[in-house]
């Protein structure tokens, strides 16, 4: 009998992340904590007015958010950040006016500057000379 243990060991070591407790990162341990912080008192507070069903409902409303902030990663972007980009997409505005620079209109402009600088300097050195 051949008992030959392999280990996987993925091709991108940025995706590795220590674990802290239960199996979950840190983040998602804290993340959890927020939830159940935000998600507890208010099954507590709305299962009397609004059944088990209703208050259950709540809960999961009041934690998604911070569970998502936890859990969700796309392309190495967690999710407050996609949250944070949409925001920002939707602040710009919708007409993006291009403009270009034109480097050789740049360099025009310096070497005329510098001509006439050299010209000031040398009305300048003239005027002290008669004077």
């Amino acid at each position: 009998m051949n008992n030959k243990h392999y280990v996987k060991i993925p091709k991108d070591l940025n995706d590795i992340k220590q674990k802290f407790m239960f199996n979950l990162t840190k983040r998602q341990v804290v993340s959890f904590g927020i939830g159940a912080v935000l998600g507890v008192p208010m099954f507590f507070l709305t299962r009397n007015t609004l059944g088990l069903s209703g208050g259950i409902i709540v809960m999961g409303c009041c934690a998604a958010p911070a569970l998502l902030c936890g859990m969700y990663k796309r392309n190495g972007i967690f999710f407050e950040q996609v949250i944070k980009n949409m925001i920002q997409y939707f602040k710009r505005p919708r007409k993006r006016i291009y403009r270009t620079v034109n480097v050789y209109e740049s360099i025009e402009r310096h070497i005329e500057y510098n001509r006439l600088k050299r010209v000031i300097h040398q009305a300048e050195g003239g005027n002290k000379k008669r004077g």
